[in-house]
This record gives C-alpha cells, sequence and structure tokens, in this order.
C-alpha cells in the first residue's frame, strides 16, 4: 500500500514539475500607451504586442481588441515629423511624431485593414521596426 501512494506522490510531482516549469506565451515586445487607429475610425490609446503569429492592439478607452495575424501583413511604413507648438508668446518646442502604418488582407470581409500606430518616444522607434523587418520588408 505504501508503495502505491510513493508512486502516486511521485508522479503527481512530476506533472506538477512540468506544468510548472512550462512559460506561459508571452509577447516578443509589447508597446503601451501609445496612439491607434483601426480603418481610420478613431484614434485612441492603445497598447500593442507583437507574438509569433499575430499582433494584438487593444484600445483602452473603447475596449476593443483588434487582432492581426503576421501571415496577413501586405505591407508597413514607417514615418517621421517634427511639429513645431508654440509654447509661449516668444518661444516655439518642436514635437516629435513616429507613425507606423500596418496594411493587413482581412481574409473575412475581402478587402484590407489598416492599422495607424503614432508615438512620440523614439526608444519604441528601433525594437518595432526590428520586429516589422523581421516579418516583412519595409515598402
Amino acid at each position: 500500500m505504501q508503495k502505491v501512494f510513493t508512486v502516486l506522490a511521485l508522479s503527481l510531482l512530476v506533472h506538477v514539475v512540468q506544468l510548472s516549469s512550462a512559460l506561459p506565451a508571452l509577447a516578443a515586445e509589447r508597446f503601451n500607451d501609445l496612439q491607434c487607429q483601426v480603418d481610420f475610425v478613431e484614434k485612441d490609446i492603445c497598447n500593442v504586442s507583437f507574438f509569433r503569429r499575430f499582433i494584438s492592439a487593444k484600445l483602452v478607452k473603447s475596449g476593443a481588441a483588434h487582432r492581426f495575424q503576421l501571415k496577413n501583413l501586405v505591407r508597413w511604413s514607417y514615418e517621421n515629423s517634427s511639429l513645431r507648438k508654440r509654447a509661449s508668446l516668444l518661444t516655439t518646442r518642436v514635437e516629435h511624431i513616429h507613425i507606423f502604418t500596418l496594411v493587413f488582407r482581412d481574409p473575412d470581409v475581402g478587402g484590407y485593414t489598416t492599422l495607424v500606430i503614432d508615438f512620440d518616444d523614439i526608444a519604441n522607434v528601433p525594437p518595432m521596426k526590428a520586429l516589422l523587418t523581421d516579418i516583412a520588408p519595409e515598402g
């Protein structure tokens, strides 16, 4: 009886160790507090995550979540621009805007879906460019 209990306890321990050592599917990269626009409808604050097979864009204010398959990425482009804003009567400040435009083929509708991501932090540009370049060439 004790031998059966020992075997059951040992097999349970092995299964628990296997389940606890399995890593969850984490995002390759996550970008928070960006401005997103899906199909040019409404600009909203969003969090964008790049996974192995898809990109997830979660819009904060509206609560909508969009998932785009990477195999359906047709093209993407990057632009940056500078905008002068008047800070006071005598001074102006320059605001840099970085914009990524991603076009996906939508197999359900038969058309295309566009995701526009813009932000002002240059630290997000190199990792996002590297991730998108690995998926498809810029164009």
